[in-house]
Order: structure tokens, then sequence, then C-alpha cells
């Protein structure tokens, strides 16, 4: 049953105090272990059909406390089992007999079923535009036909095409929902005010918006008990706020990469420790394909053959990442191709000279090329104003291509007014002329995520909303891998990479290593999970200590602790820390709203 929302004064007093209460004592005979983590963007209730992405790419691991997916994770080529003990196939994927496991409960004490599962891919493939995040793994590719339950705690699931990657996508991603709580609502997108029902680790039971979320342990999980008693997840806009906020003690561990210009400071204070795990991440910039001159694959060529991919690393991430690929895809995705058919060649003489071939020869007074038809090569980028280092980057490649004669100019905007500068209406073409966006493994381990990301505009995919990019051959060779098994599948992928590289319709600036800080004596059993980072729901379940405390030097051959498949981790590395001070140390109580509290009804 959906929980009431009650309004209370007592946090109009936490936020006038401007500071949320700190945690009892740990070690105390009876204190509550809580955990503060500072996260950078508010996601309304955390449901499949509100979150906002403005914690991103963190969006899905908050998702993922209080919800659980059939396997985890995403990332991995043979997934954990999960909420499903077992999936097999005996028809190429097209149908999955599903085991799920026995003795399951939802948050408020509801049997967890089959029922549960066939009720969730009807529900995310009717509602494609409430989640599109999660939708478009059952309505558009692999597209899911229906379910047939077997029994309480089986059941089959059909597809209409072959679906060989079921257990990876959409098996290691879907958070499964209630049917008690969703059966019968047609606008869940318009649900905010309730808090979710899961069966994850966590139960949400408080909700500060844009300042904090408050979760308690859920001690009937199917894993067993977390290890904490409360999760509190604060949010912190600023990354050098956030890092303050470690230093003082006002939150344990901090989401986001560590900035690179922190990384050195934070050799040296006692009790901080450091956690290195890739996380998958990407930052790019994406061309306004549909807008002229940005429309013309041989200028977005050009522009990138001037850029020093290496540079931006060495000067902006210092070190602490590798460079782009032209093929897009993360370098330690099984989809990825090899170095030598994917990586990037800096070549300015080249560069210019490929701008005189396409016809870009005209400059004005100031050096800056035109287009045939008169437009000035100026790029307006637009970056999120709270991304330091995506601004820095930025800059640099306007100070890299600008001997090129393109200008390039550095928008900064809030998250959500970036957003909006995105979008156009229906049947429009939007104006910007490129932004900078990250992307986590999601984009990079899903075998059709080129599909969903560069597929021409239409009823394919979402490629609309990300560059509106158009290529025949593209669409033939990402259309042709879905559904065939992974060794052809990786094949076709590789060459539909190669019309990427060629086209450039996003620039990826740079893949940034995964560095992680946390206070060692408020908790020290972060796992490092391939292609998640530390901040997941296996940091705080029993029987992933081995992972945490060993680990495995190899991210391609680790063991997975608590489960019966391979999973991954990496050890979690001590490392001092002193953290410079951050103006606006509590932002986060800036925008004071109502407390959401749990109550049964």
């Amino acid at each position: 049953m959906l929980r009431r929302v009650l309004v209370s004064a007592c946090c109009l007093g936490l936020a006038a105090a401007g500071l949320v209460a700190p945690s009892p004592a740990r070690g105390q005979a009876g204190a509550t272990k809580t955990v503060r983590v500072a996260i950078k963007g508010f996601e309304n209730n955390i449901t499949p059909f509100t979150v906002g992405f403005g914690a991103l790419p963190a969006t899905n691991d908050i998702q993922h406390l209080v919800y659980d997916a059939l396997f985890w994770s995403q990332a991995v080529p043979d997934p954990e089992p999960w909420l499903a003990e077992s999936a097999e196939s005996e028809d190429g994927g097209s149908t999955w007999d599903v085991k799920l496991r026995e003795g399951v409960t939802w948050h408020d004490g509801t049997p967890f079923t089959s029922a549960d599962v066939a009720f969730s891919f009807d529900y995310y493939k009717a509602q494609p535009g409430a989640s599109g995040r999660y939708a478009h793994h059952v309505s558009d590719m692999p597209a899911y036909d229906r379910s047939e339950i077997v029994d309480e705690h089986r059941l089959r699931i059909f597809f209409r095409q072959p679906a060989p990657q079921f257990r990876i996508m959409p098996g290691g991603d879907l958070p499964i929902i209630a049917k008690h709580v969703y059966e019968g609502v047609a606008e869940p997108a318009s649900m905010t005010t309730q808090l979710p029902v899961g069966t994850g680790p966590f139960k949400l039971v408080e909700i500060v918006p844009d300042q904090r979320y408050r979760m308690e342990a859920n001690e009937d999980h199917f894993k067993g008990a977390p290890k904490i008693d409360q999760l509190e997840l604060v949010i912190v806009k600023d990354p050098q706020s956030a890092y303050t906020a470690l230093r003082t003690g006002d939150v344990d561990m901090v989401e986001r990469n560590i900035p690179p210009e922190l990384v050195e400071q934070l050799r040296g204070t006692d009790g901080i420790g450091v956690a290195e795990s890739t996380r998958f991440d990407s930052i790019q910039m994406y061309f306004n394909a549909r807008k002229a001159p940005w429309s013309d694959p041989k200028l977005r060529k050009a522009i990138s053959t001037g850029i020093d991919l290496d540079a931006l690393v060495d000067t902006v991430l210092l070190g602490h990442g590798r460079p782009g690929r032209d093929a897009f895809v993360h370098p330690d995705s099984p989809w990825a191709l090899p170095e030598a058919e994917a990586g990037h060649d800096f070549d300015r003489p080249a560069a210019a000279t490929m701008l005189d071939d396409a016809g870009y020869t005209a400059k004005d007074p100031d050096g800056v090329r035109k287009a045939p038809d008169g437009t000035r090569l100026e790029l307006n980028v637009l970056v999120s104003s709270f991304e330091p280092t995506d601004i820095r980057a930025m800059q640099l490649v306007g100070e890299q291509i600008a001997p090129l004669g393109v200008k390039l100019n550095v928008e900064p905007l809030d998250p959500a007014t970036l957003r909006t500068r995105r979008q156009a209406p229906p049947g429009s073409v939007p104006t910007y002329d490129a932004y900078v966006s990250s992307l986590e493994a999601h984009a990079h381990v899903d075998p059709d995520g080129l599909y969903y990301f560069f597929h021409s505009p239409g009823p394919k995919g979402f490629g609309a909303s990300i560059t509106g990019y158009t290529n025949a051959e593209m669409d033939r060779l990402i259309e042709e891998a879905t559904g065939k098994e992974n060794d052809e599948r990786k094949e076709i992928l590789g060459e539909a990479q190669k019309v990427l590289a060629q086209e450039v319709p996003v620039i990826v600036l740079y893949y940034p290593d995964g560095q992680f800080a946390f206070r060692e004596a408020a908790y020290d059993g972060w796992v490092a999970d391939k292609g998640q980072g530390i901040f997941t729901k296996r940091s705080f379940l029993p029987g992933y200590e081995e992972i945490a405390v060993q680990g495995a030097a190899d991210l391609e051959e680790p063991a997975a602790a608590g489960g019966d498949d391979e999973g991954s981790g990496v050890p979690v590395i001590p490392i001092a820390v002193a953290v410079v001070a951050a103006v606006g140390l509590f932002a986060y109580l800036g925008n004071r709203g109502r407390r959401r509290t749990a109550e049964d009804e």
C-alpha cells in the first residue's frame, strides 16, 4: 500500500539550523550506524518514473538501493543472480525461463512473486514515455512481447526477436516494481509525493526536497540485513563543497569522482581513504547534427582531428583518465573495437586541409572561417555550471581549434536549463550547436546502446534527443546487429563504430578514472564493482567483504563474493587526504522544502 506523505514543521527548523543533525556516536552500545553520502542532485522520490537524473551518473545506483533487478550487474558479461535464481533460454533468446528467489518481500511486507515481474515488463512496455531510461529495454529493444506465469516463482518471458543479452539488459538493469502499487495507475510520472515500495536493501523513509534523503536498512532483504542502519544522501551540487564537507565530517563519502586537482591533495590526512574503481564514465561533446553547418560530417571530422585528446587528459584530468576514442564506446566495454581501430588521430595540419577541402576557406577579419553560405564557424557549447572540469576541458578545446579558424564559446548553465535548451517542440529542430554531457556504464555495455543513441530520428531509439544524427549505413548495421549472438553482434557493432569514427556526431573527450574518497572511521566496507564504482548496494550488503579487503588487480578476473556467478572487484586503497577549503559548504541547504516522512496508513 502506498504510504502517506506528511508535512512536518520540524524540517524547517532543521534547515534553519544550517546542518543535518549529526550521526549518533559510532561504537557505542545501541547506537545507530549511519553513513552520509554526498550526491550531486535531487531525484524526486526515486521511482523509475520520477527520477530527474540530477545525480547522474549515480541515478541508477541510487535507484537500485531501493529497488532490485533480476540480475546484478549490467556491466559484466555474466551478472550475479539477484531476484532471479536463474534465467535460461533454449531458442537463442526469444524465450527465457526465469526462476525467482523464494521468500522475498516488498518493503510493505507483501510477498514478491512472478506476477510482479510479469506486471513490471508489461507496465514498462505500456509506459514508454513515463520511464524512457528503463522502458526502452522492453518497449523498443529488445522487443518484449509478453510473459506467461508458470507458478509463484517461475515465469516465461517472450520477446519478438532473440534477446541473447537478456541477463544483462534488461535483466541486470530494469527495476522490478510492485504490482499491488502500480496496478491501475495510469500516470506513474505524476506520483511524486509517495514514498517508493521496492524489495531493495534500503527503505526510503524521508525526503527533504533538494537537501537530502534518509533511508533505513531493510532487515528482511534476501541478501541479508545491510551492514549499516541508516543511509543519508545529502545533496551537494558543488564538488568543492562536497569535499569540504568530507573533510569536516559532515559527510562520510562523496559519490562523484574526485576532481583531478584534488587527487594529490587527498594524500596525507589520516582517516580518509580512496577507493579506485572504473565506472565506465565518459565525458563527451555532442554536435547538433540537424543544424547547419554542424550537420556536415566533414566539418565535424576536421574539428575532431584538430583536438589533442591526450593533452586534455594531461592538462584537465592531470593524467587521471584515458583519452577519448573516435568510436565512442568505452575501451573496457566488451563491445569496444581494439585501440588500433578506434583511437583518435590528432593532426592539426591535416585538420586544416580537411576544412579547406570541405569548402570552409573564406575567413572573417578575425580569422574565423565561414561556411559556403557565409555562416561563421562559431561553435556555442552548453556545459553544466556544476562541472568545472568540463568547463575547463571545453576552454582548452577552444584554444586548440582556434588556429584552425573555428571559434568555440563555452556557455555554463545549470543542469535544468541545459536540458531545456537541448529540447525542441515536436517537429522542430533544436537550436543549440553542441553540448557536453556525461555517461556511465549503461551507455557503453549495452549491446544495443549504439542503436539507441545513433539511429536516425524516428520511431526507433532516442537519437533525436541526443544529436539527431542520421546515416543510412549506421542504421543498417545497428539494426542488423540486433538479436544476433554475441560474437556476430560484436563484429557488426565494430563496423558501426567505424562509421561513428568517420562521421563524428560526438567527440568523446576522455574516460575519467574512478577515484572515490570516504572517511574510514565512518565506514570502510566499500566494494569496487567493475563498471559501477563503489557506491552500489553491494557495498552495504554482507558477503562481499573478500572483494573489499582483498580484491583483484586485474578487473577482468575478479571473484564475486556472495553470488553464484562471476562479479568484479578491486581493492579499496586507503590514501591520505588533504582537502582544500571550498566556498559554499552548506549550499545544499539553499532550497528548503517539505519533509516527507514514512507512516503506514
